[in-house]
């Protein structure tokens, strides 16, 4: 099957690509800028933020039976433009693209987070939506687009990550610093009483579900997440454990404004439909973020 990747040169696009090149798949990848992506068929340059991106794809890769939109602005500027153009009107384009190509099949790479705060748990797929930044926004805004190309001829699939975690963690992330710190056997720093939860999902899990979703000809809104969440001081002591580290886990007077929120979410429904089970855990994580950024 042919596939086009948008977002290729991402933490999760080229995980993705990685995970469906191995696979049989021949993938085309598509980014503003253009490197090595092991997986990769081909790689073009293209700004999804312009109205002539369609065009410009069309003239250069022949009709793909499947589409993986992974491509985004993670701009945390409210008033960035990039968010809409990137967000907004890129999947705007993706959607058209698919419809003159006729693509029997459609992942749209969303967030968890669409939702705002938890106010249910465990989070399902039909918890309200509230999203509380401009780029949550935009990701529920491109949820509502997919569902409209939901058709006959084309199997339609929003995936809602949580936190994407292994290699290719940014490094301002607390998964990426924590492991650095305790690399560096340097003092994990911990706001509150670290007791604020989340899940952090591999990305290669995350590739194996686009692989799934494909496969299945899914169609809906599913959650893509690990098996469970960890809180903060638990995070720090599993990459001190993971790591053999010296280091030790100090609070500062300092409040977390996410202090007690847990992110426990249910992939309950991804693995009926799908059959989706996360194979890496954690510690999984932790080891393959260490082994990008080994300490000294």
């Amino acid at each position: 099957m042919r596939v086009l990747l948008t977002g290729a040169t991402g933490q999760i696009g080229r995980a993705i690509a990685h995970y469906l090149g191995s696979h049989d798949y021949t993938v085309t990848g598509l980014s503003r800028n253009v490197c090595n992506v092991p997986g990769l068929s081909e790689h073009i340059q293209v700004d999804l933020g312009t109205e002539a991106a369609v065009d410009r794809i069309r003239s250069v890769v022949p009709p793909c039976e499947a589409i993986v939109h992974a491509a985004a602005s993670m701009s945390h500027d409210r008033h960035d433009p990039l968010i809409s153009l990137t967000n907004c009107l890129g999947t705007q384009q993706i959607l058209g693209l698919a419809d003159i190509w006729k693509s029997r099949h459609l992942v749209y790479l969303s967030s968890v987070p669409v939702i705002g705060h938890p106010q249910q748990i465990p989070i399902t797929e039909d918890h309200p939506v509230q999203p509380l930044s401009a780029y949550h926004a935009s990701k529920l805004y491109g949820e509502h687009l997919v569902r409209l190309a939901q058709g006959n001829e084309c199997h339609a699939v929003c995936l809602r990550l949580t936190s994407p975690s292994g290699a290719g963690t940014p490094e301002n992330r607390i998964l990426a610093t924590f492991v650095r710190k305790a690399a560096a056997q340097q003092p994990l720093v911990l706001l509150g009483r670290g007791t604020r939860r989340q899940n952090y999902v591999d990305v290669r899990d995350i590739a194996e579900a686009v692989g799934l979703a494909l496969h299945r000809l899914a169609s809906g809104v599913y959650n893509i997440a690990a098996t469970e969440s960890t809180s903060n001081y638990d995070l720090a002591q599993t990459c001190i454990q993971e790591l053999s580290s010296n280091s030790t886990v100090e609070f500062v007077e300092k409040p977390d404004p996410e202090e007690g929120i847990r992110w426990e979410v249910s992939i309950a429904k991804a693995q009926q439909d799908l059959g989706y089970f996360p194979r890496f855990t954690i510690r999984d994580s932790i080891r393959a973020i260490a082994h990008e950024h080994p300490g000294p």
